[in-house]
């Protein structure tokens, strides 16, 4: 179980814009840490320096499993995340979908109804094209994918954006109860609700 992810004296640059400059921080598990900030602050940035998905100019950043320290290979099979960039394949079902998408973790499910349930997404659903959902079903359907895949680490990125009331409420529910068994929650957002809910709230400047 990924224990922390420990950002030390990291700076950054993007497009030869200063984002982060000697920034040090512990990401704990069993927390919701929402990550704020006006458009450019590199909000989305962080959510990939936290999943190493891409380096630090200067500085580490270092995650523990179990209290040591592993590598990023390992640490990106213990991350799951949703994004706005985040792509379903169109042309097939909601089932073939995410059957892709935790195959690739090596999980094998034999009955998927108990997630469809937990999104509010109809089972009828399963069976048809993605290409044919709404925007705020394709967003369920990620959400889904997250909770099959069941990781250490959720990167959240606006995870709420194309959703009604009833379907922020359940992802914010399922958010909460997940920090609650020992997942560490990372969330760029600038949502009202979905901040009031975390357990710290990292707010980045514009430099």
């Amino acid at each position: 179980m990924i224990n922390k992810i420990v950002f030390e004296n990291v700076s950054h640059s993007f497009a030869n814009k200063k984002i982060f400059e000697n920034f040090s921080i512990e990401l704990d598990a069993g927390k919701i840490i929402a990550i704020t900030g006006a458009n450019g602050s590199g909000k989305s940035t962080f959510l990939k320096l936290a999943g190493q998905f891409i380096k630090p100019d200067t500085g580490k950043i270092i995650a523990f499993d179990d209290g040591k320290i592993i590598d990023k290979i390992n640490l990106r099979k213990k991350i799951s995340a949703v994004a706005p960039n985040m792509n379903l394949y169109s042309e097939l079902t909601a089932f073939e979908n995410i059957k892709f998408f935790v195959g690739l973790r090596d999980i094998v499910l034999n009955d998927t109804d108990e997630f469809f349930k937990r999104v509010e997404l109809d089972i009828e659903t399963k069976n048809k094209s993605v290409k044919n959902f709404s925007t705020g079903m394709i967003q369920r359907l990620k959400f889904l994918i997250l909770l099959a895949i069941d990781s250490d680490v959720w990167i959240l990125d606006e995870p709420c954006s194309n959703l009604d009331d009833s379907g922020k409420n359940i992802f914010l529910k399922e958010i909460k109860n997940s920090a609650q068994i020992g997942k560490l929650i990372l969330m760029a957002t600038n949502e009202r609700d979905e901040a009031k809910i975390a357990n710290e709230i990292i707010s980045l400047p514009i430099h």
